[in-house]
């Protein structure tokens, strides 16, 4: 099956997917990742391109993901194996290997999981191993050569049930607490550290346009890519506006910035 063929099987099963840009594992322009996946047989048939890239939403499908960062066979035998000996347990289900050589699988949850990017686990010295509730890239995408792929027979509707320390480790209170009042970092704050704090104040209505002018303008003085520059833009937009700017808006004090700079 090619990637739109798979995605319709997926939906048909209940799955809720979404695309990814071809050739990348990032979302597509102007989306929200996992937060758009869908399971909507109309929309996959009518939106949805061959060519882009998949992902699956992870919590949204009762699903968690657990991500080894073993290079080959001989280090996830390893891992696996220190693992067991820890009491954590990863019984076979519906796995991939991933781009860089690692390896995925994927758990069903018998009970609901905030969307989480990345938790890291560690394992001793060892800090390869991640558990991901958000969403991620499957088969079959592909990113330059490589072509995502199972290593088993399974199917994602077969994954098994995850097991309990997954649970745990998600649940865990973190000993840090963010909530250190005024205390400063223990480096000196430089220029740049001083502008993200100014940006993490915010803009409210009435001072937005400018606001976001001078943040942009200041992006481009950092010599970064002009795409680069629009995607933080377009995050600050969302993160420290209020209320945001419309994205027509956002984009044509981007687009004068940009046309003052080539010119």
């Amino acid at each position: 099956m090619n990637i739109k063929e798979t995605a319709l099987h997926l939906a048909s099963h209940g799955l809720k997917v979404f695309q990814l840009s071809q050739n990348s594992k990032i979302p597509l322009k102007h989306s929200h990742g996992y937060k758009d996946a869908t399971n909507s047989i109309d929309e996959i048939r009518n939106t949805f391109k061959p060519f882009n890239n998949l992902g699956v939403g992870l919590s949204i499908n009762s699903l968690v993901l657990v991500d080894i960062d073993a290079s080959n066979k001989n280090d996830l035998k390893n891992i696996l194996s220190r693992l067991n000996q820890a009491n954590y347990d990863l019984p076979e289900t519906y796995t991939e290997r991933t781009l860089s050589g690692g390896t995925h699988l994927i758990y069903k949850t018998d009970r609901p999981l905030q969307p989480t990017n990345k938790t890291l686990f560690n394992l001793g010295k060892h800090v390869g191993i991640e558990i991901r509730t958000d969403g991620v890239i499957i088969a079959p995408s592909h990113i330059n050569n490589y072509v995502y792929r199972p290593t088993n027979k399974l199917t994602l509707m077969d994954a098994t049930n995850a097991p309990e320390w997954i649970y745990n480790e998600l649940t865990k209170k973190s000993d840090f607490n963010v909530t250190v009042g005024k205390r400063r970092a223990p480096t000196r704050k430089y220029y740049t550290g001083k502008k993200l704090d100014a940006i993490a104040q915010g803009a409210g209505q009435g001072n937005r346009n400018n606001w976001l002018t001078s943040v942009i303008g200041w992006l481009f003085g950092t010599g970064a890519d002009p795409e680069t520059v629009y995607r933080f833009a377009s995050i600050i937009n969302d993160a420290f506006v209020s209320p945001p700017l419309k994205n027509k808006e956002l984009k044509g004090i981007y687009k004068s910035i940009l046309e003052r700079m080539i010119n």
